[in-house]
């Protein structure tokens, strides 16, 4: 289905210019970042293509790979930082460390290679319905996290190069673009989630929790019709420290639709995004009411809170 066929309201859709490159202000907190996770389940295997650039024109970019067919070390993450770029690079041709990214800037499409010591990946991204702003929700997009961002589905096709080993693949993804400050010290706590069953079917949810205050953002992409979620009810298991490995939810949209999901993690990698924060990253298989998919739960922790948890559970 094209995505000008897709229904949708208009006020959940971000500029075409959201695409591109934003003006940031010029404080310590402020960047924009662009992300490409991909969960290949029957290759045991997740990949995440990652770039991002700060007020004063520093960049960066990496490529991560874990899960059971990286073997016994879990994970490879390749990345370089603190690249000067120029203020006129947009990412309609993208070039930081290994990372080169074209987006159509008509937030449709994307072409992205990573070359590094170790892993490789080429790919395409199409995507599968039309982009959804967080701004679009009647409170705005939250502001401990971004100015704004936008989530998107799509079919993505290419191959990753593992030590050698080729791995073409042809799934549906994932994608997001931040911009704006992001107080890391200011979360309390989030679990963010997005999941595919083919290309005609995704979910994706957002649930932040900062100063007392709940921030829910996310959307059900069905049967050409996009709408806005209005609930999750959220439960999993996790290991001593928090890091989760199975989920179920019950998610509620807009137009009275319930999805019942559930996910077994099959690859877990802990991020270090900073030294106060833990990031439990995972790859996972799911199902939306029994139908088989794909997707990516991550959680947000401060760290003394895990270190306190795990001590405590044991």
């Amino acid at each position: 289905m094209k995505l000008n066929q897709i229904q949708v309201e208009q006020r959940l859709l971000p500029k075409m210019a959201d695409d591109g490159r934003h003006l940031l202000r010029q404080t310590p907190l402020a960047r924009e970042s662009v992300g490409y996770p991909i969960v290949l389940p029957d290759e045991q295997l997740t990949i995440f293509i990652y770039s991002w650039v700060d007020a004063y024109g520093k960049a960066g970019s990496l490529c991560c790979l874990y899960g059971p067919a990286v073997g016994k070390e879990g994970h490879i993450l390749e990345f370089e930082d603190g690249i000067a770029v120029a203020q006129d690079m947009d990412f309609d041709d993208w070039r930081v460390g290994g990372l080169h990214l074209r987006q159509s800037m008509t937030l449709e499409t994307a072409d992205f290679t990573y070359s590094g010591k170790r892993v490789g990946v080429e790919a395409r991204f199409e995507a599968m319905h039309p982009a959804y702003l967080y701004g679009g929700h009647r409170d705005g997009c939250p502001a401990v996290v971004a100015d704004d961002r936008f989530e998107q589905s799509g079919m993505v096709s290419g191959s990753v190069t593992l030590d050698g080993r080729r791995i073409p693949f042809h799934i549906a993804a994932h994608r997001d673009h931040s911009w704006g400050s992001r107080d890391w010290p200011a979360i309390q706590h989030w679990r963010w989630f997005e999941g595919q069953a083919g290309p005609d079917f995704s979910i994706h949810f957002y649930e932040i929790h900062s100063a007392g205050l709940v921030h829910l953002r996310g959307y059900i992409y069905n049967n050409g019709k996009m709408s806005e979620i209005t609930s999750v009810d959220f439960k999993y298991e996790s290991d001593l420290d928090l890091t989760q490995k199975s989920f179920e939810a019950i998610v509620r949209d807009s137009e009275g639709r319930v999805v019942k999901v559930r996910g077994q993690v099959f690859a877990h990698f802990a991020f270090p995004v900073r030294a106060d924060t833990i990031m439990n990253e995972t790859g996972v298989t799911v199902e939306f009411d029994g139908i088989a998919g794909a997707g990516w739960l991550e959680m947000c922790w401060p760290k003394s809170y895990v270190d306190y948890m795990a001590q405590r559970r044991a």
